[in-house]
């Protein structure tokens, strides 16, 4: 898929010469367009010594840090060893690669809508901490992507037919954020198994799968993707992506915001947040959102928070709301094995009533 393949600058930059484009370079080495690019600008922008140093153990990452050593030679030229630190990118850098990518968006074809659906319905698909591209022994991102798809598929097809889909993406839908395979906050080392863009890219690519399939199970299809604690940047992404993606779609809705969900549905007020929020108490939350969510609160009778973040399932009922954390998607990695993090890994749909509360709700659990 990228540069794991093993494949140095020099030959993405001899097949370019003699194909003459990325597009047919990605297909006879069987990467992903970006890495071509990336790799080929990112050669001829790297330090020779560094792009030496990448070349010679055969990976396109760039790493953080590197020792370039010499040996002494025999007419007394003293051997030399340097330490290299390849300078951040810049945000000008990454608003370039960015727009680059957004400018290969093709609308979206034309998806027939169901024959049939309970407008009374709504369907709602809270999708948290996936962490693809996260390396757990021999289980890395094409398996993550296959989990992923097989759990989504199995409860949307079991879901009752409602005319309205909610998918939350409520964060660390991938494992890191950068190719620096840190969390951003805490520098906790991930264990990852190819960089961020093909990440990026795969993410884009199983979340267009996920929204063609609403579109064809419902009316309308509303998503909203929130910051995770391990990847503040693909909320971003995928954001540009799917706004350029399904820009010509009346029947999808995106919602903008980050940091919160809300979304009002008849008497239903359903809510959601990352839960690596300062802020954990359920009686807290349910104060900040009847503050911040006055009337949305005031029409409602059933109301229900949504988090994930801490990879076990919890429910806590307040008065005026309910806390549902949820259970992760991904397999236990090393953090949550450190730290003996118990719960199974799911996936749950929940189908809410117009006049309020829910109706049913479809469980797909991974046999880990």
């Amino acid at each position: 898929m990228s540069t794991h393949k093993g494949y140095t600058y020099a030959e993405y930059n001899a097949a370019y010469e003699r194909l003459g484009n990325f597009k047919a370079v990605a297909r006879e080495m069987g990467v992903n367009e970006s890495t071509v690019r990336r790799s080929i600008h990112g050669g001829k922008r790297h330090d020779p010594a560094m792009q030496g140093a990448m070349d010679a153990v055969g990976t396109g990452l760039v790493p953080s840090m590197a020792w370039i050593k010499t040996k002494a030679t025999a007419d007394g030229t003293p051997g030399y060893s340097i330490m290299l630190r390849p300078p951040e990118e810049t945000p000008e850098d990454v608003a370039e690669r960015i727009a680059e990518r957004m400018n290969g968006i093709v609308a979206a074809p034309a998806i027939p809508a169901p024959a049939a659906c309970a407008g009374d319905l709504l369907n709602f698909l809270p999708l948290y901490d996936v962490h693809l591209g996260q390396r757990v022994g021999s289980f890395g991102t094409a398996e993550a992507v296959e989990r992923l798809r097989i759990g989504v598929n199995d409860v949307i097809d079991r879901a009752p037919a409602a005319g309205t889909m909610v998918i939350l993406n409520g964060g660390d839908f991938t494992e890191a954020t950068d190719n620096s395979a840190l969390t951003p906050q805490s520098k906790h080392h991930l264990a990852v198994d190819m960089d961020f863009d093909d990440i990026s890219d795969i993410a884009v690519d199983v979340t267009v799968e996920i929204i063609d399939r609403a579109l064809s199970m419902s009316e309308k299809v509303v998503y909203q993707g929130l910051k995770g604690n391990h990847d503040p940047a693909i909320a971003v992404a995928l954001r540009q992506a799917l706004r350029m993606r399904y820009r010509d779609e009346p029947r999808f809705e995106l919602l903008d915001g980050l940091d919160l969900f809300t979304y009002s549905f008849g008497s239903n007020l359903l809510a959601g947040i990352h839960g690596d929020q300062k802020v954990s108490k359920a009686e807290s939350l349910t104060l900040a959102i009847a503050a911040r969510h006055a009337a949305a609160w005031g029409n409602s009778r059933n109301r229900e928070l949504w988090r994930g973040h801490r990879h076990n399932q919890l429910s806590v009922a307040v008065p005026g709301m309910t806390l549902y954390q949820v259970n992760p998607i991904c397999q236990p990695g090393r953090y949550a094995n450190d730290n003996l993090f118990t719960g199974q890994s799911d996936i749950q749909l929940v189908t809410y009533k117009h006049s309020g509360g829910r109706c049913a709700s479809t469980v797909h659990i991974f046999q880990d």
